[in-house]
C-alpha cells in the first residue's frame, strides 16, 4: 500500500513537471542560443528608439545615439514645424555575429509629409545597432538619407 502511494505520489510529481515545462513553453519564448535575451532587448530598444523619430522628439530619440554623435544627429534633424512622419516598416535584420550577438544593421523606411506639398515621401534610415560588454544596453549610429525632401518647398 505505502509503495502504491508513493509510486502514485511520484507519477503525480513527474506530470506537473511536464505540464509547468508545457506551460513555460506555451507562454515564454526560450531562446537556447540567446539566453540574456539580446535580440529581444535590441527589437524593444530599436522600436522605441524610432517611435521617438516618428514623433519628432528627436531629444529623446539622441538618448539611444552613440554619446559621439549625438550633437550630429539632432542638428541634422531639419526642424519640423511643418513636416511630419506618418509611419515606418523596418526591413527584417540579423545580428551580424550570431556569436557575440552585439552588432546589428537594420533598414527603416519612414513615410511623410510637408505641409508645403501634398505628395508623401520616403525617407531612409540605416540604424546600425552596437553593444558592449554583456550589457544589453543598445546604442545606434544613424544614417539619414533624403532628409532635406521633407524641408523642400
Amino acid at each position: 500500500m505505502i509503495h502504491s502511494l508513493n509510486r502514485s505520489r511520484a507519477l503525480e510529481l513527474t506530470l506537473m513537471v511536464l505540464l509547468s515545462g508545457l506551460f513555460a513553453c506555451a507562454f515564454g519564448e526560450i531562446r537556447p542560443n540567446d539566453p540574456m535575451d539580446r535580440q529581444a532587448s535590441l527589437e524593444k530598444q530599436h522600436t522605441h528608439y524610432t517611435d521617438l523619430v516618428r514623433w519628432s522628439q528627436f531629444e529623446e530619440a539622441a538618448t539611444y545615439v552613440e554619446p559621439a554623435d549625438r550633437n550630429g544627429f539632432i542638428r541634422q534633424m531639419p526642424e519640423f514645424d511643418e513636416v511630419r512622419f506618418t509611419d515606418w516598416k523596418a526591413d527584417t535584420w540579423e545580428f551580424e555575429d550570431p556569436e557575440t550577438l552585439d552588432r546589428a544593421v537594420i533598414d527603416v523606411t519612414y513615410r511623410g509629409y510637408s505641409l508645403y506639398t501634398p505628395f508623401e515621401v520616403k525617407i531612409h534610415e540605416t540604424q546600425e545597432w552596437t553593444r558592449s560588454g554583456r550589457s544589453n544596453s543598445w546604442k545606434v549610429v544613424s544614417h539619414f538619407k533624403d532628409l532635406g525632401r521633407l524641408a523642400e518647398k
